[in-house]
């Protein structure tokens, strides 16, 4: 397990990860907050061996706050066989780049889409319904379960049987209901244990790599009860995926 730390977020207070979890110190790489350059990129890959390639499987990695999800597209280019992507979070993260083509964290999932060889569909479960106008133009591709779906778990286990590739599993904690995690974005309504069947429904399938962003640093208002609220959820989210 890894600690991806860009924004100070998990020396701010103690977090507490099982012992032995590898921590990567980032700070100090420069434009990597919600937009991530070509230069940020290759530093990200120089100090972390998964996004580049050299460890063979991703495991599970904390990759702090929602403004560096992005980091689920450099772990997944690192993957060399074909997978689903299964993202739980309340927005899709499929905006069209507001310049050029940078790789940025409201954008990733239609980046990967374009870009990643060997991703096949994307199932996005928890979005505000709102927004899901932004998945079109994947035809096939793109599932999505939003916010006010019923039996998520079982439409789930319908989407995994019609497929066979393994999964990678991003989660974004501001899919969950303020109560049980504090993010620096907007928040849906999903509570722990419909995450714990969404995630026990999976249970089986082979799994490439999982994430986990949604802290909330200091400099986003984060105080010590969300520090509390979130190091809660992490652990169970880390029993949750170290069950699958």
């Amino acid at each position: 397990m890894r600690i991806l730390d860009f924004s100070g977020v998990y020396r701010e207070r103690e977090y507490t990860f099982p012992e032995g979890a590898e921590y990567l110190d980032l700070r100090s790489i420069e434009g990597t907050s919600c937009y991530c350059d070509d230069a940020a990129q290759e530093a990200i890959r120089k100090r972390c061996p998964v996004v580049a390639g050299h460890d063979g499987a991703v495991g599970l990695n904390f990759i702090d706050s929602g403004d560096y999800h992005y980091v689920t597209a450099l772990h997944c280019a690192a993957l060399t066989e074909n997978f689903n992507l299964l993202l739980l979070d309340n927005h899709p993260d499929m905006q069209e780049p507001a310049f050029g083509n940078i790789l940025s964290c409201g954008g990733w999932v239609r980046k990967m889409l374009q870009e990643n060889p060997y991703l096949n569909k994307v199932l996005i479960v928890g979005i505000d319904p709102s927004l899901a106008g932004e998945t079109a133009g994947f035809p096939g591709r793109v599932t999505v379960f939003t916010r006010e779906e019923t039996n998520i778990p079982e439409k789930l286990k319908s989407w995994l049987s019609a497929l066979q590739e393994p999964l990678y599993i991003s989660i974004d904690k501001d899919v969950l209901a303020r109560g049980y995690a504090s993010t620096d974005w907007d928040q849906g309504t999903m509570t722990l244990d419909t995450m714990k069947q969404v995630l026990e429904s999976i249970k089986g399938t082979r799994i490439l790599g999982i994430d986990i962003c949604g802290e909330l640093p200091a400099n986003k208002c984060g105080g010590e009860e969300d520090f509390a609220l979130n190091n809660r959820t992490n652990h169970v989210l880390l029993s949750l995926c170290e069950n699958l």
